[in-house]
């Protein structure tokens, strides 16, 4: 019989574990968002980890934006519709309108195609889940969420033990 011989716990698991735990300990409310950031932006290189943190962040805030101008509009041409049949139609054809907004306006726009995946994720979440309420709070929240996880997870790649930055062959 082998001997089972348990991996080692890396540095990168650490100061993920770390972050996350920070993420709870300081947004004890609602900290979901800033734990999944934490997730995400601890990379192998500290390069790696500023890209994904700029692509988190432009996303997020994008993908908000863009969500809550498609839910003011939604509002705005179904005030006086009474038919719940009609104003889900209405928000559906909304929302696929600005998933296409989304996306190619990433792309175009803000030249950023590594932040398409946030940024939908971040539109999706405030146009399907508070269409019938009010997005507003659900959207400052998630931007606000998203900053605190990639400033903690960046302060945490970078003092602890900090990852080389990625070097270019010349």
């Amino acid at each position: 019989m082998k001997n089972l011989e348990v991996p080692k716990i890396g540095l990168r698991t650490i100061k993920t574990s770390l972050s996350v735990f920070l993420c709870l300990v300081l947004l004890p409310s609602e900290p979901f968002f800033a734990c999944l950031t934490c997730l995400f932006c601890i990379q192998d290189t500290l390069e790696n980890s500023y890209n994904m943190a700029k692509n988190r962040c432009i996303g997020t805030i994008y993908g908000a934006i863009i969500g809550l101008i498609i839910m003011t509009i939604f509002k705005w041409m179904t005030i006086n519709i009474d038919s719940v049949l009609l104003r889900k139609l209405i928000i559906y054809i909304s929302i696929a309108i600005g998933i296409i907004i989304v996306i190619h306006s990433n792309i175009t726009f803000l030249k950023m195609p590594g932040a398409i995946n946030v940024s939908c994720i971040a539109f999706l979440a405030i146009t399907t889940t508070h269409a019938f309420g009010d997005p507003y709070y659900y959207a400052f929240n998630r931007v606000f969420e998203t900053l605190c996880g990639i400033i903690i997870s960046l302060i945490i790649n970078k003092t602890i033990k900090p990852p080389k930055l990625k070097q270019i062959p010349r």
